[in-house]
């Protein structure tokens, strides 16, 4: 049999069940009987044994929450809602992570038996570790289930009964479960099924209230189907952005739309998923104020739809409108149309709020710092600050202060009440380095150190300000080579890529025709002819999209009657044109000279050597059958062949 379950038959699970737990009285479904085959077969572990009880140290549960700080303050209340109704019924209520480490939990007055039972903050209840369990097979499973007695793994683990709801982000990303455990309680599984129910109501509360949160300035809609449309488990959320494209959802939007529709829901447009689209939403709800009934575009199926439209954005706007009203573009829009870069933004997403240094590169111009931006507009530090350095325009004197600061009569000459530095400027936000490469070497090791230890010491300070911030870096150099070189530290290197995006050159970009039409839109109903526009598309853009952005510019402001024309195009565009016109007729005229030199000097050489082909063949260091080639392509015929 395959060691992973996922390969395996169900009748081979039966067999495997009947092997190894011949004891057990109770028939596991297929996705308890393939936990039971992962705990055995992949994980090693002995259903006798007591299990290896994982507990994080207090600094390491103390790191831990941090990093999971703004999923803790919004699930922390859902915890809350479910611990009210299960806790005086003798159910602890935990919520875990994704790897299954507890990092909130209620429990009943008399807790010391369930804190023996590992129902702790900071226990690990991974699958791995173990066995078959509520939070670790719901995870691994991605579905809600009650694990009931004889069903865990652990013979010790028995007593318990748990009844588990994974809960999902906005990308559709595993964040973590919500679990109601009760101790010895009496009765067959069904006697659980209400409890469930609870804890999936619970944790779908949770998931909306995370996507309601990260986009409490977007355009959201609620689309419920008329069947059922007071079932909150069924609700469908989704965030769009300026162009009406879906850029968030909750985890019912994925399972309508993903699973059972097969479709791509990130990056769709709303027209084509509802039957209507963003302007006519907004009108039709009269700037929100009213539900709508609509149908969906794939099964024709009735649904009611509910528009928010937040206080900060224009209740009825054209989209152009929208995208020219001086915002920064998001990752969706930077994106375009090109593959690679719709590729790299779905990684992206996945890992936004993982805490996870970001490192962006490509050559000038290709929208480093707007897609930095876009990283820190899409993740939950939007509210943060957003802190730029650019480490190649500073004088690298200043860089050190810039960076880390100083307190107020730390040197001579410093300003009386100190300098906060970017870092520490950067607290519960976004921190951007550009151009990383051109960091001196002596403030590379400093840097790294603070990442390392996630907190900074001013010049001048007593003791270590805290750091909690997102760090994007970005270059235009090659930093292998220059690691290869000594130049920039190797180990910083592998602390600031966690993420890495490539940013493609504008010549590399297979939408650079539509990316020529949105920023020229911006900035205003103009049309380019096609020789214009082909000029366009074949320069090589040493400067990327900003010299593309400029170049448009200055094209609209010589437009006549909103046409653009080549002899609106800057003079580089002209001169490409005739220097590439020049090249190919200087390349034409000189393979033609060099044609009629070989001729020449090959029959001078036939001549010299009384046309001796095999002669002539050596001293040219070439085969007969190629210098007889030759003599075909030049019309060299030996004299007496002539006749």
């Amino acid at each position: 049999m395959s060691i992973h379950a996922s390969g395996v038959c169900p009748s081979d699970l039966i067999a495997f069940v009947a092997d190894h737990f011949p004891e057990r009285s109770v028939h596991p479904d297929e996705q308890i009987a393939r936990s039971w085959y992962r705990s055995v077969m992949q994980h090693r572990l002995d259903p006798y044994g007591l299990g290896e009880k994982h507990v994080l140290t207090a600094d390491e549960l103390r790191e831990h929450q941090h990093a999971h700080q703004d999923y803790l303050s919004i699930a922390g209340q859902g915890v809350t809602g479910l611990a009210r109704r299960v806790v005086p019924a003798g159910f602890a209520v935990l919520l875990s992570d994704e790897h299954g480490v507890t990092l909130d939990t209620r429990l009943p007055l008399q807790y010391d038996a369930y804190t023996q039972a590992g129902l702790i903050v900071g226990a690990c209840w991974d699958e791995s570790t173990v066995g078959t369990n509520g939070i670790g097979t719901a995870l691994a499973s991605r579905q809600a289930m009650t694990i009931h007695h004889q069903e865990h793994f652990l013979i010790s683990n028995f007593r318990l009964s748990c009844s588990v709801a994974p809960i999902y982000d906005a990308q559709n990303v595993l964040r973590g479960c919500l679990n109601a455990t009760c101790l010895n309680s009496e009765g067959p599984k069904e006697t659980q099924y209400l409890t469930l129910q609870l804890v999936v109501m619970y944790a779908r509360m949770i998931e909306n209230a995370s996507f309601r949160q990260r986009y409490r300035d977007r355009m959201t809609l609620s689309v419920k189907s008329h069947d059922d449309i007071s079932d909150l488990a069924n609700e469908q959320l989704l965030a769009l952005d300026e162009q009406g494209r879906v850029i968030g959802a909750n985890h019912a939007a994925f399972v309508s739309y993903q699973h059972e529709r097969r479709i791509d829901l990130l990056g769709s447009r709303i027209d084509q998923l509802l039957t209507a689209g963003v302007d006519e939403l907004v009108s039709l709800s009269n700037g929100g104020a009213r539900s709508l009934n609509l149908r969906t575009l794939q099964d024709d199926a009735p649904v009611g739809v509910s528009l928010r439209i937040p206080a900060v954005q224009p209740q009825t706007r054209a989209r152009s409108a929208i995208a020219n009203n001086g915002e920064h573009p998001d990752l969706q829009r930077l994106s375009g149309n090109d593959a690679r870069l719709q590729d790299g933004v779905r990684r992206l997403r996945k890992v936004l709020d993982k805490d996870i240094p970001i490192l962006i590169t490509g050559e000038t111009g290709t929208g480093k710092e707007a897609f930095a931006r876009a990283i820190h507009q899409a993740s939950a530090r939007a509210r943060g600050p957003y802190v730029a350095l650019n480490c190649a325009a500073i004088p690298e004197s200043l860089i050190e202060s810039e960076l880390f600061g100083y307190r107020g009569g730390s040197f001579t000459g410093a300003n009386k009440k100190g300098m906060k530095g970017k870092l520490e400027l950067a607290n519960s936000g976004t921190l951007f380095l550009d151009e990383i490469g051109d960091m001196p070497a002596h403030l590379q090791t400093r840097l790294l150190r603070v990442l390392a230890e996630r907190e900074i010491f001013p010049l001048g300070a007593e003791t270590p300000v805290p750091l909690d911030v997102q760090v994007i870096s970005a270059t235009h150099q090659d930093l292998a080579q220059m690691i290869a070189s000594k130049i920039f530290r190797e180990d910083l290197f592998y602390r600031l890529s966690g993420m890495p995006l490539a940013l493609p050159a504008l010549r590399e970009r297979s939408d650079r025709d539509a990316l020529i039409d949105n920023l020229l839109s911006s900035h205003g109903p103009f049309r380019l002819s096609h020789a214009a526009r082909q000029r366009l598309l074949d320069y090589p853009w040493p400067g990327n999209i900003r010299q593309l952005s400029n170049c448009l510019r200055y094209a609209a402001a010589l437009a006549e009657d909103d046409r653009i024309d080549v002899d609106c195009l800057p003079a580089e565009l002209q001169q490409s044109a005739l220097l590439s016109a020049t090249a190919r007729v200087v390349e034409g005229n000189l393979a033609s000279r060099l044609e009629n030199d070989e001729a020449r000097h090959l029959q001078t050489a036939l001549r010299e050597h009384r046309w001796n082909i095999s002669a002539v063949a050596e001293a040219f260091g070439v085969a007969r059958s190629t210098l007889y080639r030759k003599m075909k392509k030049y019309g060299i015929v030996q004299p007496n062949e002539l006749f």
